[in-house]
């Protein structure tokens, strides 16, 4: 996992500099359009634009995937993001997944960032995330999500 914010993007200059582009992407098209799917500029990858609200922790499922990293950036409001680096044996041995997902009610030993506007978190396969927990009480946020799959890196 690795966190930042898209007003400091140089502080984060050692990742693949596509980030930076993938980031600047989506922001711009989240400045203009209503939420869906948008492809981006390098052949598969794409944004989800969404206006979910958060939950309580206790409802909200941890996630993997296997062939694609996420960007995940708070637009507006805020949100907890929970991850470990812990995988469970059933998780290891998944290798397709339906919509390069699976959920999972536990994680062990999670921790948890915040995001606030314009941060961000970038998970990698197999990096177990919990997204959308409530801060203090659920709230709508708006949020982008780049997803990038291994074969554009």
């Amino acid at each position: 996992m690795l966190f930042g914010n898209v007003n400091k993007l140089a502080l984060v200059d050692y990742v693949n500099p596509s980030f930076s582009t993938w980031i600047a992407e989506a922001m711009a098209l989240a400045a203009e359009q209503e939420d869906g799917r948008y492809d981006l500029s390098t052949e598969g990858v794409f944004v989800l634009l969404m206006s979910p609200e958060t939950e309580e922790f206790a409802k909200r499922k941890a996630e993997i995937h296997k062939q694609h990293l996420d960007i995940q950036i708070v637009l507006e409001g805020e949100e907890q993001i929970g991850y470990t680096h812990e995988l469970a044996e059933e998780a290891l041995a998944l290798t397709e997944l339906e919509n390069d997902v699976a959920f999972f009610e536990t994680a062990s030993n999670e921790q948890m960032v915040k995001l606030a506007k314009g941060d961000f978190a970038v998970f990698y396969p197999n990096e177990v995330h919990r997204p959308l927990c409530a801060v203090e009480a659920p709230r709508q946020v708006r949020k982008a999500v780049v997803k990038i799959p291994l074969s554009a890196l």
